[in-house]
C-alpha cells in the first residue's frame, strides 16, 4: 500500500488496485500532481480502506488479479460506496469478461492497457465530475425529501400527537437498527418509518391511544391497524421519488419468511427493518424492557429477520442502559432529552407523546402552551450522556408589579 504525498484535501482522491507494485508506482507518478492516489495490491485491503474511509471519488482496478479479480472487487465496492465512480483497466485478452463487468457492475469507464497517461487523466477528471454531480443530486434529493417529510410530520404532530410520537420512536429505532446492520444510505428507510403513521388519521383516537401506550388491542382494532400501511402508501403515491419508500411501507407487513424468499434488494431489507422496529416499539411502549421485547419477537419464528434480531440482542446484552430517568420541571427541559412519559395539560389533553426527543422547537412550543394552558409537571424524561437538565440557576424569575 502507498499514499501519495501532498495535500489530500486539495485533490480528488483515487483508490488504485493492481497486484503489481510497479504498476501502482507508475500510476502514482503519472497522477500525483492532480490526484491524491492511494494504492493497494490486494483487493481485500482496498475494500477495507474503502469501507473505513468513504471519501474516495474514484476507484480504479485492474481486471486480472489473484485472489480477487476486478469484477468481484468493483462489484463489492459498488455495495460499500455506491457513489464512488468505478473504472476498470483490462488487457485485450480480458475483453469478454470486461464487457460483462461493464454491463452488470455499473462501471463508469473501461480502459484498455496500456493506457496513455492523457487518456487516463481525462477519464479520471470525468469520473470525478460524475461523482460530484451524483453526490450533489443525492444530497439535494435527500434534503428536499426530508424537509418535506419533516413539514408533513409537524402537521401530524399538531393534529395527532400520539401518532406523531409513535412515528418518532419508530424512526429512532430504525436509525439504530441501520447502524447495527451496517446498512449505508438508509435515508429511504428512515423516511418510510416517519411516514408509516400517516394512515392513522382515519383511526379512532381511543385506538391510537392504546397503540401509543402499548395496551392490548381488540381484534377489530388490530384489523384497523393492519390497514394503516396501505393508507399511508396511497397518501404518498403521487409524491415524486417516493416509490421506493411506498414499497417499503407496504412490504413491511409481509412476514420475513416470505420477504426472505424474494430476490435480495434494498427494499426487502428496509421492509424487514421497519417491521422489526414497529413491533419492537409496541412492546416497549407496553412496558417491556428491550431484552424482554426481543425475546418475545424471537419466539415469533419466521416473522422477523433473524440476523437483525441477533444484532439487536447482542447490542442489548452487551451494554447496560446508561441513561437515567428523571422528573424535572418544564423550564429545565433541554435538547436531546427523550420524553419518558406523555406530556399533557391539566385537562388531560395529550400535548406531546412519550418517546419524542426534545429540541428547541418542542421546548418553545411547550413553554408557549404553558402560558395559555397549564402543562402538568413534573415532566419525566430520559437523560442521556449528551443531554443534561438546564441548571437550576436558570430558573425563571417571577416579576411582581411595583
Amino acid at each position: 500500500m502507498f499514499e501519495s504525498p501532498g495535500q489530500p484535501d486539495q485533490r480528488p482522491r483515487v483508490l488504485c488496485v493492481d497486484d503489481e507494485p510497479s504498476v501502482l508506482e507508475a500510476l502514482r507518478r503519472q497522477l500525483h500532481r492532480d490526484f491524491d492516489v492511494i494504492g493497494y495490491s490486494e483487493g481485500s485491503e482496498a475494500l477495507r480502506r474503502l469501507s473505513e474511509d468513504g471519501s474516495f471519488q474514484v476507484i480504479v482496478s485492474d481486471m486480472r488479479m489473484p485472489f480477487m479479480d476486478g469484477s468481484t472487487l468493483l462489484g463489492k465496492a459498488r455495495i460499500i460506496q455506491p457513489d464512488t465512480t468505478r473504472i476498470l483497466l483490462s488487457g485485450q485478452s480480458d475483453l469478454t469478461d470486461a464487457a460483462r463487468v461493464v454491463n452488470e457492475g455499473g462501471i463508469f469507464r473501461f480502459l484498455l492497457k496500456p493506457c496513455p497517461r492523457e487518456m487516463l487523466e481525462a477519464a479520471l477528471f470525468d469520473a470525478v465530475e460524475y461523482h460530484e454531480r451524483l453526490t450533489a443530486e443525492r444530497v439535494l434529493l435527500e434534503q428536499t425529501l426530508k424537509g418535506s417529510v419533516d413539514a408533513l410530520l409537524n402537521t401530524l404532530a399538531l393534529a395527532n400527537p400520539a401518532a406523531f410520537a409513535r412515528a418518532n420512536r419508530i424512526r429512532r429505532l430504525v436509525s439504530e437498527i441501520l447502524v447495527l446492520a451496517e446498512m449505508p444510505h438508509g435515508w429511504k428507510t428512515e423516511i418510510a418509518a416517519a411516514l408509516f403513521q400517516l394512515g392513522s388519521v382515519v383511526v379512532p383516537p381511543a385506538t391510537l391511544e392504546r397503540l401509543h401506550s402499548g395496551a392490548p388491542l381488540s381484534p377489530a382494532e388490530q384489523a384497523q391497524l393492519e390497514e394503516l400501511p396501505g393508507i399511508a402508501a396511497r397518501l404518498i403515491a403521487n409524491i415524486p421519488r417516493l416509490d421506493d419508500v411506498r414499497h417499503i411501507i407496504t412490504r413491511q407487513a409481509v412476514p420475513f419468511a416470505r420477504i426472505g424468499g424474494l430476490p435480495p434488494s434494498d427494499i426487502t431489507k428496509s421492509a424487514a427493518v421497519l417491521r422489526l422496529a414497529a413491533d419492537l416499539d409496541y412492546l416497549q411502549a407496553g412496558g417491556y424492557s428491550r431484552r424482554e421485547a426481543l425475546g418475545i419477537l424471537a419466539a415469533r419464528r419466521g416473522t422477523y429477520d433473524p440476523d437483525l434480531l441477533g444484532k439487536l440482542a447482542a447490542d442489548a446484552s452487551g451494554k447496560p442502559t446508561p441513561d437515567e430517568i428523571r422528573s424535572i420541571e418544564l423550564y429545565r427541559l433541554a435538547p436531546g432529552m427523550i420524553l419518558a412519559a406523555d406530556v399533557k395539560d391539566v385537562s388531560g389533553r395529550l400535548l406531546v407523546g412519550k418517546g419524542h426527543e426534545a429540541n428547541e422547537s418542542l421546548i418553545e412550543l411547550l413553554r408557549n402552551r404553558s402560558d395559555t394552558c397549564s402543562v402538568v409537571e413534573p415532566i419525566h424524561v430520559i437523560v442521556t450522556a449528551n443531554s443534561q437538565p438546564t441548571p437550576c440557576s436558570q430558573e425563571p424569575v417571577t416579576q411582581t408589579a411595583s
